[in-house]
């Protein structure tokens, strides 16, 4: 679900708040990311580091939309401020626009973060199917370490996928965008009914919707990273076939059910092909045997996986 309004992109030299825009960064479902420099006082931390605004604009949405955006954005804003690890993107200040002149960014929350080079997402746009990406060892290993500090402190991301991990300049993997992250109660958490339908499990497509939102657990992000960790070592295919979103949706649906298996790119070595089975479990209560602790685990002694060009699409199906 998109509910990102037209916006004009900014132009390089514009002033927002304290921070010059040095250039677009990429649009995505709630909001525009520049590279920035801070042009007024600053923090120390914000001052030496390279940063990004990320942009939720309000004008032009319906109110109900753009109060849905408000709550997105503080949820992501709340958060960052009460999470500290390495491996989570952090979030140095927020503010609200008042720019009366300007209907676009009037009322628009501003997030000031750290800076990466490029997401997940570009990586697997530059590679080439069924061969993994450099690195996805650690980077996996590290996207498990945030998740494991999410968890433990009773966190569930919710929108884990790879436009959402970071690499930075040093080349460690950052997990970003909170604004689905929610607190579990008890055994769920509660979070907006949105999501990119690619990363999200099979339960989530019957849970029923209250007034606090969809209930989502913690297996929710075991089942995104077993789709990432796919992704990473296979070139970008995904682990369920379809050529459109709505066919994989499908795909999934069926597996859940029992009436189609699952069947995983035979380049994905044997060891991380039952990880990303376990990962992948049709249903929570099996999904639960595998937390991002355990699977951190098992990552750092899995051997380093080598490419396999040569090899059949697919493995035989598997359960």
């Amino acid at each position: 679900m998109s509910v990102l309004a037209e916006v004009p992109e900014l132009p390089r030299g514009h002033v927002v708040g304290s921070w010059r825009i040095a250039g677009l960064i990429g649009h995505g479902a709630w909001g525009s990311v520049y590279a920035a420099e801070p042009v007024g006082p600053v923090s120390k931390a914000a001052a030496r580091l390279p940063l990004a605004l990320k942009i939720f604009p309000v004008g032009g949405l319906s109110r109900g939309q753009g109060e849905m955006l408000r709550e997105m954005a503080w949820r992501e804003a709340d958060f960052s401020t009460r999470a500290r690890h390495p491996h989570l993107l952090r979030t140095l200040a927020v503010h609200r626009l008042s720019e009366p002149d300007d209907p676009h960014l009037d009322g628009a929350v501003v997030m000031v973060m750290e800076r990466a080079v490029e997401s997940v997402r570009h990586v697997l746009l530059r590679a080439a199917s069924g061969r993994l990406i450099p690195r996805c060892v650690e980077l996996l290993a590290q996207i498990c370490d945030a998740m494991a500090y999410l968890h433990g402190r009773g966190w569930v991301h919710g929108d884990l996928k790879p436009g959402n991990v970071l690499i930075m300049a040093n080349g460690s993997a950052r997990v970003a965008d909170f604004g689905v992250t929610s607190q579990l109660d008890g055994t769920h958490a509660y979070a907006p009914r949105i999501g990119s339908p690619d990363y999200l499990p099979p339960e989530w497509w019957s849970e029923r919707v209250c007034e606090r939102g969809v209930p989502v657990r913690t297996t929710a992000d075991i089942w995104a990273f077993g789709v990432l960790a796919h992704q990473m070592l296979a070139g970008g295919l995904h682990p369920f076939p379809g050529t459109i979103q709505s066919t994989r949706v499908s795909t999934v649906q069926a597996y859940a059910n029992g009436t189609v298996p699952l069947s995983l790119d035979e380049r994905v070595p044997p060891p991380w092909r039952r990880l990303i089975t376990d990962c992948l479990a049709p249903d929570h209560e099996a999904r639960s045997a595998h937390d991002a602790l355990s699977l951190r685990s098992r990552i750092r002694q899995l051997p380093e996986p080598e490419p396999r060009p040569d090899a059949a699409f697919r493995t035989p199906p598997q359960r």
